[in-house]
């Protein structure tokens, strides 16, 4: 029968509780909120199949093993809905709507109103934005693996996603493969504790006077580097804190000291592995392939196995993916075959902390807070970065003679030393020569994705780009921005420029009085003129000098065009070479001439 002598040789998969016909295995918590078995001598009948279904105790059976080095791949989805609602790309939403549309079942953890995790398995599609994103404390599995297996007993077509020892588990369990399952884990860093969970939950709720309705570990409300925590409540109030700030995160990832003890020396760790299908966040992928990642999130993709593969080739024109090295995806995903490193806490100490403080004071004595680590590590890493980055542009053959100082200086003026510039991640600005940014008193540059400016044709053209901030403006960049040489953007005293992605070419202008927003995919061509902003002032009853433009998403503005102030462009319009737009254009509508008018209607580009 299942004995626990050492902790740390028990993952909770769960998978002993299903196994045992006589009911004689229940799970109990310790002090530290992990469950752990307990046989009832007087049910239990030695058969041994408690045992003989851990995947602690069972040595790996290759028959489930397909490859021993998995096929890998950096994937998003095409939807943005998806993406930006998962933990990375959303190809785990993508898989698994691949499944209902088969009428399969969909297995994942979701959130119990006790702030708890418990797996679950569907075949409502509905369910999946509950099953989406990680969870970062250990779920509980009693009843799934009989649930499962009923299942495939009846043929039902079935995709199951859980930590890398509860797919063993579920095979073990199983004892035999079946064509109708298909398994995903992830890499794994380690579970955590649901009671310290529960502590920090307590804390929340206790603040904000009302109880938590919707939790989210890694919202991308800074994006998908700096992701956040983020709390909903009942009363409408929200918490939102990122990676540096908020007292769940700094202790999992700065300490390790609330993970279940068999996380520290894990069996499943490396390849070959039990599931079909591992997923990840891609971490590297910036320094690999620039183009694959908008800070939007990014998934890696092992395949395991032809099944997997299948899966994978049945939604690739539903995202966007290329293909890469697992020695490539390993540099900056050590959790892939490494353990967490046990932490030099004293959990006794520290558990009995938990039972006897806020949440907030345990934080305090035990996890280095934001001042600390932003103050000092992480300014070594940006330097050492900066080095890194530097270095791989002279290896790539771009000479010093190339990159002035003044270039240089801009680079790290943007990137490290301004604090009136604010990154949502590492490195978010490129600038090729003659490049110039000058920050106004009050001013702020909010780079909350990649921002490459003065890009060049001809490479050596000395040409200058030119960005001015006024006093007290603002310029943000939400999305891929590519701003061609030659160009000029002046945002106006308290003025607000919003770029939501896109590009705009060669000897662009845009002078920014009020508010300019232009939505994401935009196309703006050469010698273009964007001003909502008169420069002198009519001396008229009633005159602004300066009204917003709102530009919509996937729009084509034609060389030489020029829009004015107070104007709303709606979303996939064209305006035509030569324009001067005055007036609103509806979406979808082609407009040309001086002033411009519409000559077509419900078009749609490429």
């Amino acid at each position: 029968m299942i004995s626990i002598i050492d902790k740390e040789k028990c993952c909770g998969c769960n998978a002993c509780g299903d196994i045992c016909n006589q009911h004689a295995i229940t799970f109990h918590l310790d002090r530290e909120g992990f469950w752990y078995p307990r046989v009832d001598p007087n049910l239990c009948t030695n058969c041994g199949m408690c045992e003989r279904t851990c995947p602690q105790l069972v040595k790996y059976d290759q028959k489930h093993y397909h490859l021993q080095t998995p096929r890998v791949f950096a994937a998003y989805s095409k939807d943005e809905d998806i993406r930006m609602d998962s933990t990375s790309g959303g190809i785990h939403s993508m898989l698994a709507l691949n499944i209902y549309k088969k009428q399969g079942y969909v297995g994942g953890a979701i959130y119990n109103s006790d702030h708890t995790v418990s797996q679950t398995i569907s075949y409502d599609k509905e369910l999946l934005s509950q099953i989406r994103s990680s969870k970062y404390l250990q779920s509980n599995a009693e009843g799934i693996y009989r649930h499962i297996q009923s299942l495939l007993k009846q043929d039902k077509l079935v995709f199951f996603c859980g930590t890398p020892c509860q797919i063993k588990a579920l095979h073990l369990f199983l004892r035999k493969d079946y064509e109708n399952l298909i398994t995903c884990d992830f890499v794994c860093r380690g579970v955590n504790s649901p009671k310290v969970f529960l502590s920090y939950m307590k804390m929340l709720e206790k603040e904000f006077k009302s109880t938590a309705t919707n939790i989210k570990f890694k919202a991308k409300d800074e994006g998908w580097h700096n992701f956040s925590m983020r709390v909903k409540f009942a009363n409408g109030k929200e918490y939102c804190k990122n990676r540096w700030q908020d007292l769940f995160f700094i202790g999992y990832l700065q300490n390790g000291v609330f993970t279940r003890p068999s996380c520290f020396a894990c069996r499943f760790k490396g390849f070959p592995r039990t599931s079909d299908i591992t997923l990840a966040d891609f971490w590297g992928i910036e320094n690999i392939d620039p183009s694959m990642d908008q800070d939007k999130g990014t998934s890696l993709v092992m395949i395991n196995s032809p099944k997997g593969m299948k899966l994978f080739e049945s939604i690739k024109e539903q995202i966007e993916w290329k293909e890469f090295s697992y020695e490539e995806a390993l540099k900056e995903n050590p959790a892939i075959e490494n353990s967490l490193n046990r932490p030099d806490t004293n959990r006794e100490i520290f558990f009995n902390d938990i039972d006897k403080l806020p949440y907030y004071k345990v934080a305090q004595k035990y996890f280095v807070q934001q001042s600390t680590k932003e103050s000092i590590l992480k300014r070594i890493k940006l330097k050492l970065g900066y080095m890194y980055y530097m270095a791989q542009k002279f290896k790539k053959g771009i000479k010093p003679l190339h990159y002035s100082y003044s270039d240089i200086k801009t680079f790290k003026f943007i990137n490290l030393s301004s604090d009136q510039v604010v990154r949502a991640f590492d490195y978010p600005f490129q600038n090729y020569k003659y490049s110039l940014v000058q920050i106004d008193k009050g001013a702020q540059l909010v780079l909350n994705s990649k921002f490459e400016m003065g890009v060049k044709q001809v490479e050596m053209s000395r040409i200058e780009t030119r960005i001015l901030l006024e006093n007290n403006s603002k310029m943000i960049v939400n999305g891929l921005f590519r701003m061609y040489a030659g160009s000029y953007i002046r945002v106006i005293e308290s003025g607000t420029l919003i770029i939501h992605g896109g590009f705009i070419n060669e000897n662009v202008q845009i002078i920014c009085g009020d508010t300019i927003e232009i939505g994401k995919d935009c196309t703006i061509g050469r010698d273009v003129v964007i001003r909502s902003y008169d420069a002198h002032k009519i001396i008229k009853e009633e005159y602004q000098i300066s009204e917003p433009i709102h530009i919509g998403e996937h729009v084509w503005i034609g060389q030489g065009a020029t829009i004015l102030k107070g104007v709303t462009i709606g979303n996939g319009a064209i305006i035509a070479a030569g324009a001067i737009v005055t007036k609103d254009v509806p979406a979808h509508a082609i407009v040309a001439g001086i002033p411009a008018k519409i000559v077509e209607t419900n078009v749609n580009w490429e």
